[in-house]
């Protein structure tokens, strides 16, 4: 093999590590269309990001860390055929009034050595039941471990219809579902999180819109829902779920966690 291949090798590893890395020392991982609205049949590049408040480096696709990859059209939902190391992570032609791209990631790990950092991540996603638990067992947090599953999902759509199966889950494990007019920034926007089609009563949604370091966030009600103030986008929400070693995904570790986002832009 010539040097000059080993080296390009040598660097996708080296990038590919990296992404396994960024993964669990920043909060958000979402999916983000380079239009969130576009015309019918353009063109559109769905990145894979990771970062925070809406802003993060983009990735490549690499189909060992990929569950599941999908669209959804006005045809129906189909799988996305995608290539380890493109960036973005896929290209589509808009087929339709509206396109959702939606991405389910395999298992990673972690150990929290650092206690401040596992305290903090549970504060920052309302999780603060998780910190009790410890008091509760006489335990420390150092070298806490947890599997993690990331289930992202974006929007671009042309307007100015709403397709109502927009408002239909796609059967994501864990998943933000948003309710008629959320795509007009001039009413509140509702959604409902949905956890294996149940919903997640009581967990904190984050909203942060692109540009801004403020973050709206509401506890889920009974029913599944939560609403925010109208206002202009592009926004990313995003919710996590938890649960203890006694779940069989936990494979062993001290907690199994979903994490669901939702990037999409309203207009006027």
């Amino acid at each position: 093999m010539k040097s000059s291949s080993i080296r390009r090798f040598a660097s996708f590893g080296t990038l590919i590590l990296t992404l396994n890395l960024q993964s669990v020392s920043a909060h958000e991982f979402w999916l983000e269309p380079d239009r969130f609205i576009a015309p019918e049949n353009s063109t559109v590049g769905f990145e894979i990001r990771i970062g925070q408040y809406f802003n993060g480096r983009a990735y490549p696709y690499i189909e060992r860390e990929t569950e599941a990859f999908i669209k959804r059209t006005d045809a129906g939902i189909s799988p996305i055929n995608a290539v380890t190391g493109d960036k973005p992570a896929v290209t589509l032609e808009l087929e339709g009034r509206a396109t959702w791209v939606a991405y389910t990631s395999n298992d990673f790990n972690i150990r929290f050595r650092d206690t401040e950092k596992f305290s903090n991540y549970l504060k920052d996603e309302g999780l603060e039941w998780v910190l009790q638990w410890y008091q509760d067992q006489g335990k420390g947090l150092k070298d806490a471990t947890e599997s993690y599953y990331r289930h992202a999902k974006a929007l671009s759509w042309s307007g100015p219809e709403e397709p109502k199966w927009l408002n239909e889950p796609l059967g994501m494990r864990i998943e933000l579902v948003p309710d008629t007019g959320f795509l007009n920034c001039n009413q509140p926007a509702r959604f409902r999180a949905l956890y294996q089609g149940a919903p997640l009563e009581g967990h904190l949604v984050r909203r942060f819109r692109q540009g801004s370091e403020e973050v709206q966030q509401q506890r889920v009600d009974a029913q599944g829902y939560v609403e925010f103030p109208a206002g202009e986008g592009p926004f990313l929400l995003n919710v996590v779920h938890i649960e203890d070693t006694s779940n069989p995904r936990a494979k062993g570790k001290d907690w199994v966690s979903d994490w669901a986002s939702l990037t999409y832009a309203c207009a006027n």
